[in-house]
């Protein structure tokens, strides 16, 4: 007989999110989704969780130094060593996005060779991404504003950049939510009227998990292991991460 999930703990665990910043350098919310996956948890695992939004690379430092457990956070090759990661919460799929004719058609690592990538300061996009970075290609790593990594494309300061999108299986689906949800949500007039592409094919596969530093928090991981594996097997997860785009 499975197991009821324990009673929610007295004290709240640091729940390190990443920062997402405006047009303007200002930080924007976290959005609802995100709140009603750390609630499943909640309710899942009996820890009560304190979200706090930081930008990247320190909530990296800060889960490192013990401090609390990351979320969203991918696999490296370095990161392996450092880090204890829950199982995988999600499979996102990497996508090229360019800005410009012709459109380069990018399908396979390969096609990245020499190009500029843009990414989000701290990121991280797999094994792979890790395994062809300042090899095939060259990274630079941008702020935390999306409007200010679009504008960088139009500009042609880098070639492309990645963007992972969960629950979204063609190009097509990906370029509608560019050009009519990212774009406009950024109220950029420099990105007014500005279409953007996405590859044909993602780029790579990432997957997304919890980590705390190793020998920290691995009670509340194994937690959150357990909790992923009921919500999968109810489908009770799935139900909740509908839409997290």
């Amino acid at each position: 007989m499975e197991m009821a999930p324990a009673k929610a703990s007295t004290k709240p665990v640091r729940l390190f999110l990443q920062e997402n910043l405006d047009a303007q350098g200002r930080q924007i919310p976290v959005e609802e989704k995100v709140h009603a996956i750390i609630r499943f948890f909640e309710r899942e695992t009996g820890v009560r969780f304190e979200p706090i939004i930081l930008p990247w690379k320190r909530a990296q430092v800060e889960t490192l130094n013990g401090y609390g457990v990351i979320y969203g956070f991918s696999r490296s090759v370095e990161r392996m060593k450092q880090y204890h990661f829950s199982q995988a919460l999600i499979t996102e799929k990497v996508w090229a996005i360019t800005y410009g004719r012709p459109k380069p058609a990018f399908k396979s690592v390969e096609d990245l060779r020499g190009k500029v990538i843009s990414i989000g300061r701290g990121f991280s996009h797999g094994l792979e991404f890790d395994q062809a970075r300042g090899t095939v290609f060259t990274v630079e790593e941008d702020s935390a504003s999306t409007a200010a990594r679009f504008k960088k494309i139009v500009a042609k300061r880098s070639d492309l950049m990645l963007w992972p999108v969960r629950n979204m299986e063609t190009s097509k689906e990906v370029e509608d939510y560019v050009n009519k949800v990212l774009i406009p949500q950024a109220s950029d007039l420099e990105l007014q009227n500005k279409i953007f592409d996405v590859s044909d094919k993602p780029m790579f596969y990432d997957t997304v998990h919890f980590a705390s530093a190793k020998g920290k928090y691995e009670d509340v991981i194994s937690k959150i292991d357990k909790a992923i594996e009921r919500g999968m097997r109810s489908g009770e997860l799935q139900r909740v991460l509908k839409g997290y785009h």
